[in-house]
């Protein structure tokens, strides 16, 4: 039996309807449609290993809907497709934020299909539960926390949700622990205070804090002498505290590195060297001299792309070409330090537009740590 799309959202034009039903076809999944996004946690619950949802972001009702299915543990890893009428920066964060996997358009069957290939073949179950590091996050909001411990879990990790201070200074010691999440809406004094106070206590594990971006500079400050810790811009995606937590970690240091890896998210349009439709991801972290693309239909290792972007502290987009180095599928997986994507070996760019990708990363890197974050030519990375 083929595992089903459920569908979730009026899809009345006719193009829309028909790219679902062909890219379905496709890959040999039926279809399932529910029209109000109020019935999509019942139906789900109802449906026997669905393969993906895909759920129109412009529907009455779909951040509720959003949160309902995320707060259940049981689909967790069911993957969400959002469909927007601009995939663009605003529309990828707020799918990411609601705890989406991706954002297509249904101009043509091919976004969808490419999509739907691999999470169709996939088991519904891994064949070995890996071994999973514990980790704490600390948040007032469910549906925050669902999203958060869902990135974790994506990259290893088995968090233990708290919701007030008082138990956050209780969990942050509990042993083995590695990591700790905690928002910017946990009681008096703010996380920076819980973060002093754990310390004095003892903690040991990584701890991430994740703060309204005009807080960030305040916080940074207050938590450099405490780490390791980190601090995540609370408007950007919950993926990204998943790389902080790696970085923090494993301490590989930047002298190990070319040049240093950033985290930043625009919407990027990549295809196939030679091919004539673009396919749109979105940027999870970069180099002077690459890039990783958050996707649900990532490229193979070794094909070569032309990719157009807005580069870091850029006032216009470039074109590049580049190599695929490799690719994550989607699905948890241990020691991950990516969402599903394919990362990317720049090699070149249309008249300048080389130059002015490296320029806007080393204007980036500037910003960040306040100096230049690439090192000479023949350094190892």
């Amino acid at each position: 039996m083929s595992r089903p799309l459920i569908v979730v959202g009026a899809f009345r034009r006719r193009q829309e309807a028909d790219s679902i039903q062909e890219a379905a076809s496709t890959v040999g999944a039926s279809v399932s449609v529910v029209e109000r996004c109020e019935d999509a946690p019942r139906v789900l619950s109802e449906v026997a290993q669905p393969a993906a949802l895909l759920m129109r972001m412009d529907a009455e009702g779909v951040g509720q809907a959003f949160a309902r299915i995320r707060a259940q543990a049981r689909f967790a890893q069911l993957p969400i497709l959002g469909v927007a009428p601009q995939r663009d920066d605003l529309a990828f964060t707020e799918l990411f934020s609601w705890g989406g996997d991706d954002l297509l358009a249904l101009a043509s069957p091919n976004s969808l299909a490419r999509r739907l290939r691999p999470l169709v073949a996939r088991p519904a179950a891994p064949p070995r539960e890996p071994k999973r590091d514990p980790a704490v996050v600390a948040g007032a909001d469910a549906q925050w926390r669902s999203v958060m411990g869902r990135a974790l879990f994506q990259g290893g990790f088995s968090a233990r949700f708290v919701t007030s201070a008082q138990e956050l200074a209780e969990q942050c010691l509990a042993e083995g622990l590695r990591v700790v999440v905690v928002a910017d809406d946990l009681g008096a004094g703010g996380p920076e205070a819980a973060l002093a106070a754990a310390r004095e206590r003892g903690s040991t594990a990584a701890w991430v804090v994740v703060v309204p971006p005009k807080r960030m500079p305040v916080v940074h400050a207050a938590v450099a002498s405490l780490g390791p810790a980190s601090v995540a811009d609370g408007f950007a995606a919950p993926e990204n505290v998943l790389f902080l937590t790696n970085e923090l970690l494993n301490r590989r240091g930047v002298d190990q590195r070319a040049s240093v890896r950033m985290l930043y998210g625009t919407a990027v349009a990549f295809r196939l060297a030679g091919r004539d439709e673009d396919d749109i991801g979105f940027s999870y972290n970069v180099s002077a001299g690459g890039l990783y693309v958050r996707t649900l239909a990532p490229l193979d290792a070794s094909q070569e792309l032309w990719l157009e972007l807005w580069p870091p502290r850029s006032e216009r987009r470039v074109r590049l070409a580049g190599t695929v180095a490799w690719k994550r599928p989607f699905g948890p997986t241990e020691g991950a330090t990516v969402p599903a994507g394919f990362g990317v070996k720049i090699t070149e760019g249309l008249a300048g537009d080389l130059d002015r990708w490296r320029g806007g990363y080393d204007s980036f890197a500037a910003s960040i740590f306040g100096m230049r974050a690439a090192k000479p030519q023949g350094a190892q990375g």
